[in-house]
């Protein structure tokens, strides 16, 4: 019984705080009110703004929770704990693995556990985001963390699997396709592609809407992932990621909450555009520099999904449980190389700082309000790109010294 304990105490001491956390996971159960509804609406044969109205997210996520519709509210709760759990556990050791694969020298001595709570700190605030809310924004990131530790592995197959059923729950993972193409990875990209279309058209191969002029998929991307992009002015006042928002910290929400005068909706729309247009230079630059480091992986798919996060119509707090794997990254470097110390963690205490500690629960919901307002999260996301660019930098002006 002692060996027991002393070999497993870890997972015993995560056991123990996961059962406490549950009756807070429990308390607000709108997002299993919500899931469900869309699976009730495939089912049913109605179109899922009519038979789940806020259910905005893509048809295969509403296929994914068919097996919740009978289930009672209590065991929904239980079951969907275990598996954000689950996912989350996941999710942190395949990051772990991807950097200490990088880096050796991490899983020897103390360097794993100074690895672990560092880069645990860092993204515990949007660790309970996601179960507080009961999101599923953790099973996204596993399925993109997931492609990416099977991209480094050399399977393909696998990982076109993970990118593509990411990219068909949540969309916005998309954006690992351009990166593919960037990469001259064209049969990874081909097989995504077919993969994404294979799992998004899955609900229209066993539903079809009453009435309906299309299927499902097709009706949410002409409605709703078109719809975001080209929406007019008097749609705004109907979409929350169209208005100033606190609880959206994109890019977009950024913007929006900084403009938000009455008659600026073109004006607003033209400085987002120049602020999209100023990060997508900043992050192609850096890809371009990073695929010549030893770690390029590490750090491409830390900047997709921070990218991901910026560009995002609608990015909450719970979304960025994807800056796990930057956390993790960055930790590793800080940990690998002294001289990276003071620029590195810098950048994270910034990070965290701007990202965790203004929260209502530290600085009082007054502050927290005026910090979110400003785009605190996405500045501190930003503020990434800083740690990452010095890596860069550092690595082409080591390769020019060297002849």
């Amino acid at each position: 019984m002692v060996e027991f304990l002393r070999r497993y105490k870890t997972v015993l001491l995560l056991l123990v705080i996961a059962a406490a956390y549950y009756p807070r996971f429990t308390s607000r159960p709108d997002s299993l009110k919500l899931y469900p509804l869309g699976a009730e609406a495939l089912l049913q044969g109605q179109a899922l703004e009519v038979g789940a109205p806020g259910f905005t997210y893509p048809p295969a996520f509403a296929f994914l929770m068919i097996p919740f519709v009978p289930l009672p509210m209590w065991l929904r709760n239980l079951v969907w704990y275990a598996v954000l759990v689950g996912a989350t556990w996941l999710s942190y050791r395949l990051c772990e693995r991807l950097a200490i694969g990088s880096f050796p020298e991490l899983s020897q001595g103390r360097k794993v556990i100074w690895l672990r709570v560092l880069s645990l700190t860092l993204s515990l605030k949007f660790i309970l985001a996601v179960l507080e809310n009961q999101a599923y924004d953790v099973i996204v990131f596993l399925c993109a963390v997931a492609g990416l530790w099977w991209m480094q592995a050399g399977k393909d197959l696998r990982a076109a699997a993970g990118f593509a059923l990411a990219a068909a729950l949540k969309a916005t993972p998309l954006l690992f396709l351009p990166y593919l193409l960037m990469r001259r990875r064209m049969k990874l990209f081909l097989l995504c592609t077919v993969f994404y279309a294979g799992f998004s058209f899955l609900p229209d191969v066993f539903f079809t809407p009453k009435g309906a002029p299309s299927g499902y998929f097709v009706t949410w991307v002409r409605d709703l992932a078109v719809g975001s992009v080209r929406s007019k002015p008097a749609e705004e006042q109907t979409r929350h990621w169209e208005q100033a928002n606190l609880l959206n910290q994109s890019l977009r929400g950024m913007v929006y909450s900084l403009v938000n005068q009455p008659g600026s909706a073109m004006s607003r729309r033209n400085i987002l555009y120049a602020v999209y247009l100023g990060f997508g230079l900043i992050v192609f630059v850096l890809l371009l520099r990073a695929g010549r480091m030893p770690q390029a992986l590490l750090l491409d798919g830390s900047l997709v999904l921070i990218s991901l996060l910026m560009l995002s119509p609608m990015t909450s707090k719970s979304h960025f449980v994807m800056l796990m794997l930057p956390y993790v990254v960055l930790s590793a470097y800080v940990l690998q190389e002294p001289r990276l110390r003071w620029i590195g963690g810098g950048v994270l205490a910034a990070s965290f700082a701007l990202t965790s500690l203004t929260s209502k629960g530290v600085i009082g919901k007054r502050l927290a309000e005026i910090c979110l307002t400003s785009g605190c999260v996405t500045i501190g996301t930003l503020v990434l790109l800083v740690f990452i660019g010095y890596l860069v930098l550092r690595r082409a002006s080591r390769n020019q010294a060297a002849p």
